[in-house]
């Protein structure tokens, strides 16, 4: 019995032994957003004194400091040289076995829409940098020209400014290092080609400037090494560009480095573990202007006129961040508008509304006779009030005239709007939609806008 029990005893001390000597040295997994399970490295560990931001989309809607340590990482890796170990096999018999571009012309690129949480402050590891991006993502390298680079960002900036309208969009808006660009959120985008769910490819470059490249100019016929991930060198979200651009030089290339692996590199390597003030705040890498209206977005028709009016002062937005593009102007708007676009003379006034004396103005110019404000104004009453206005200008047909209103609902317009109509609509600040003027329709804020804007850029 005995011997049956120091049996027992050896056999049992023989499986755990076993046992520890299979254990993997990772202790804890995390489920990818794509259902892959992985093994996290819990001995990767390291401190951070400030919150790195990417949750609620931060890094949708403009620079964040994860979002510059994370392409830092990518671009450090590129310049180091360290990413020379992870080309693969046929990259490098083709001879393809470092970054084939001059330090001062590597840049990295990473979109915002894969930056999905913060990093709290305090200490953090491999589970945290698998809650920001929980995909399998790969380094990958991309030859384009500078215009291509430009053309890129473009694409990129679509969404912006990022709404709940355009959030999902905005997930091609691009975390850079290495470069610094602007976008005017106050211009329209080109739309070209639909491109996927939520793109479009860009049919000319209006919104973003590149304003440099790592301390120089961005030269439009000069080779970048852009260093992203294998989803942008493949074409994910707006990111046509990068596909076009790998297709066309063999020696752009999908390396075997994991992302994650990237950063945690750098972090170990180059920050010693600790991020500290460096990324305390976003770097100024990218400065978004324009685009205050939540509800303007770079897809609507009536961006550019609505921020054009809105500069000049002569309309204002309905409330903190909002325009109101689609809701009807009344007749006090129009008056307050034209009241501003005449400088705001000096003039008495009775009452207390807020527009007593744009409507005090208004009447004395024989504008209007001051009835019904606070109505709806019709797009042939904005005609009439807008036509009077330019007549006191000096402008507007002088004697014998003729000019045919060649719209299908012509015969719509009443007769003391059809002057108004002829010469608005022969100098392109009206121009009806679908070949109709809509004469009795109430005219919205962004049509208004519209008129007001194509008058003052004449």
């Amino acid at each position: 019995m005995k011997t049956v029990r120091i049996y027992l005893c050896v056999l049992l001390s023989l499986c755990l032994a076993l046992g520890l000597a299979v254990l993997p040295a990772f202790a804890s997994s995390f489920t990818d957003a794509h259902g892959n399970v992985i093994e996290l490295d819990d001995t990767l560990e390291a401190y951070t004194a400030v919150t790195l931001k990417g949750a609620d989309n931060a890094a949708r809607a403009g620079e964040t400091n994860l979002g510059d340590l994370w392409t830092d990482a990518l671009r450090w890796f590129a310049v180091s040289g360290t990413i020379n170990e992870y080309f693969e096999e046929d990259d490098v018999a083709a001879g393809n076995t470092a970054v084939a571009v001059d330090a001062d012309h590597v840049v990295a690129l990473w979109n915002g829409g894969n930056l999905r949480d913060d990093i709290a402050e305090g200490k953090f590891g491999a589970e945290d940098l698998a809650k920001v991006l929980p995909y399998p993502n790969k380094v990958a390298v991309v030859y384009m020209t500078g215009a291509q680079l430009s053309e890129a960002l473009e694409a990129a900036s679509y969404g912006i400014p990022c709404s709940s309208s355009t959030v999902d969009a905005c997930a091609s808006f691009m975390q850079v290092s290495g470069l610094k660009y602007t976008v005017d959120a106050a211009k329209a985008y080109d739309k070209g080609e639909a491109y996927g769910k939520f793109w479009f490819k860009a049919n000319s470059v209006k919104r973003v400037s590149i304003t440099e490249v790592n301390g120089k100019a961005c030269e439009a016929d000069a080779l970048y090494a852009v260093i992203t991930s294998n989803a942008n060198f493949n074409g994910m979200d707006s990111s046509y560009v990068f596909k076009a651009a790998a297709e066309a030089d063999m020696r752009c290339a999908i390396t075997t480095a994991v992302v994650r692996d990237v950063i945690w590199m750098y972090l170990t390597k180059e920050l010693n573990n600790q991020v500290g003030s460096t990324y305390a705040e976003p770097q100024g890498r990218i400065t978004v202007s324009g685009g205050s209206f939540l509800d303007v977005t770079a897809g609507d028709w009536f961006i550019e006129p609505v921020y054009a009016v809105a500069a000049k002062g002569l309309m204002s937005g309905t409330s903190e961040g909002v325009f109101s593009p689609k809701a009807p102007t009344s007749r006090a708007m129009m008056v307050t508008v034209l009241y501003r676009l005449a400088g705001s003379p000096e003039v008495a006034a009775e009452g207390s509304s807020w527009y007593a004396k744009p409507l005090a103005w208004a009447m004395e110019q024989g504008i209007t006779d001051g009835t019904n404000m606070d109505d709806n104004i019709t797009r042939e009453q904005i005609a009439a009030m807008l036509y009077r206005y330019i007549k006191t200008k000096g402008d507007g047909f002088e004697g014998m005239w003729a000019f045919p209103l060649s719209f299908s609902d012509a015969a719509d317009v009443s007769e003391w709007a059809y002057e108004p109509f002829c010469w608005l609509t022969m100098n392109n600040i009206i121009n009806g939609s679908n070949g109709k003027l809509n004469p009795k329709a109430d005219a919205t804020r962004a049509e208004f806008a519209a008129m007001i804007a194509r008058y003052i850029a004449e």
